[in-house]
């Protein structure tokens, strides 16, 4: 697939997003071209005295002396950063505090800490490296931890990155996800939930279906770029990208990664920024860098070196100008000449989310919906989590598991009598039919005349 590029010199002609005034407005086929104007960029305060920069609000906690603080990286794919949680650096040792500064492990590791993709009862699990391993400092570290109730120290025995990515299957003009741990899995239906959760838009990378005898599996080249589509697979805008985040949660702008820069973009594909900016954090491993979704309205930006904030309208509402910044949607620290003074923002705002009752029973649905496999009918009734029933089947016979609602549908197996079944789903087209779960997995439909109430 064709990446498209930008040449260095257009780049830097088009990297100032001013605070005081609005960039050009841009379109896909004019953002690489427009001149925004140039910023009023007042120098970043240099004195203990001088009060934070307009549109900031000091909170009453104590000056941190440390020479660098970062967002938390999240060990799993297209999984924000950490919220209520910061990584400090101090003399080239990292540490983790709470957003209020209040230390949790003192900084005495190698790289950022991480949050391991472990949940629960394995959560939370922090990722944080020391060469050689100091078993010692480790334990110390646990003991710390455990003292605080604030997880563990994750090993890394048996954790993977976990995955959740989304592809375009070309031969059928169809979006699925492709969702698991450690090993490969199926492609699976977007799930309602998942569709609402992540703002019915994907960034999605090309894939051919493969048959093999327990089912579909994918074919993908995994550095392919991916290109935003609506969930009905028409795509957003005309450019590819090499890193991606979502519209999750409301979010009015995404970041994502087009050449070697990154830009902000809207719910219909408008690059609200040039490309000119670059990570603001990165994982535990130095290999790739990350720039700041929206939190709250806002994402600390990365350009020239130099740090400021940008606004859900894709303005920086504080120009990069300084040398330390950080924002997680609650709370925020600016480096100073005597250290890191903490912030709130009186302007954020709470994500926009749908909260209509249908909307909240999408983001309840329950979790299995989200593994149904391309090779099943997808249905079309849903229920909330806690109010789908459990039955069981007939106890005097096994009962057939059929792809679809139907008898004309493959059998694909058989429940012994007496199983217990978690109803998923229905079709409003045939009624007497249940997608069942069978021993917490999605294993197909079965006729609800031979299931009954446990």
């Amino acid at each position: 697939m064709k990446r498209l590029g930008l040449p260095l010199l257009c780049s830097l002609l088009l990297c100032a997003c001013t605070a005081a005034s609005p960039p050009t407005p841009t379109t896909p086929e004019t953002a690489e071209a427009a001149q925004p104007p140039v910023a009023d960029e007042a120098a970043p305060p240099s004195t203990p005295e001088a009060a934070l920069p307009d549109g900031l609000e000091a909170i009453g906690l104590a000056v941190l002396p440390y020479d660098d603080i970062q967002l938390v990286y999240h060990f799993s794919l297209f999984s924000e950063p950490v919220q209520g949680y910061f990584t400090m650096c101090r003399d080239g040792q990292w540490g983790l505090m709470h957003n209020d500064g209040t230390e949790i492990l003192p900084c005495v590791f190698d790289k950022p800490i991480a949050l391991c993709s472990d949940q629960e009862p394995r959560y939370p699990a922090w990722i944080a490296q020391k060469a050689p391993d100091d078993k010692a400092l480790r334990e110390q570290m646990q003991q710390t931890l455990a003292a605080s109730n604030e997880g563990f120290l994750c090993d890394m025995a048996h954790c993977g990155p976990g995955y959740k990515d989304f592809f375009w299957l070309e031969s059928s003009g169809q979006l699925c996800a492709y969702i698991g741990s450690l090993g490969p899995s199926e492609p699976t239906y977007i799930s309602p939930g998942t569709k609402e959760e992540y703002g019915h838009i994907f960034p999605t990378r090309p894939a051919t279906l493969s048959v093999n005898n327990w089912g579909y599996s994918l074919e993908y080249d995994s550095s392919a770029p991916y290109r935003y589509r609506t969930e009905d697979g028409t795509p957003l805008n005309n450019y590819e990208y090499q890193q991606v985040e979502f519209f999750r949660e409301g979010a009015l702008l995404a970041p994502a990664r087009r050449g070697t820069k990154w830009i902000y973009l809207d719910r219909q594909g408008t690059e609200v920024t040039a490309p000119c900016y670059d990570a603001v954090y990165t994982d535990p491993w130095d290999s790739q860098g990350w720039a700041s979704p929206l939190l709250s309205g806002y994402a600390v930006v990365s350009r020239d070196g130099k740090l400021g904030l940008l606004d859900s309208a894709g303005l920086e509402f504080l120009p990069c100008a300084y040398d330390g910044l950080v924002w997680d949607g609650t709370v925020g620290w600016l480096q100073q000449t005597d250290g890191w003074h903490a912030f709130s923002i009186p302007s954020a705002a709470a994500p926009v989310i749908n909260q209509t009752p249908a909307a909240q029973n999408l983001r309840n649905e329950p979790e299995l919906l989200r593994y149904v496999p391309l090779t099943m009918v997808y249905p079309d009734v849903f229920w909330a989590a806690g109010d789908s029933h459990t039955y069981t089947t007939i106890p005097d016979d096994n009962l057939n598991v059929r792809a679809g609602p139907g008898t004309e549908y493959e059998k694909i197996g058989s429940l012994l009598p007496g199983s217990s079944v978690e109803e998923l789903g229905a079709s409003s087209t045939a009624p007497g039919w249940a997608l069942v779960a069978y021993q917490d997995w999605p294993i197909g439909w079965v006729s609800t005349e031979y299931l009954q109430h446990t």
